[in-house]
């Protein structure tokens, strides 16, 4: 898994699993998610297969759409 333009691509299930994994490590470091939130969401991006990325950035724009 490295970018969204992407030499190595992964399942989107084991991104998940590991995001998951690190978010529960930071919680019992005592780090809560609106502490990380800033810097964590581009690293996340950069892991995301291209389809996956421009279906989010269509979710996004489409709720900062809605009033």
């Amino acid at each position: 898994m490295k970018n969204a333009a992407g030499r190595i691509k992964g399942d989107l299930a084991e991104l998940y699993d590991l995001l998951e994994s690190k978010l529960m490590a930071l919680e019992s470091l005592g780090r809560t998610k609106e502490k990380f939130a800033e810097f964590l969401e581009p690293l996340v991006e950069s892991c995301l297969p291209e389809t996956v990325l421009r279906a989010w950035e269509r979710s996004r724009s489409m709720e900062d759409n809605t009033p």
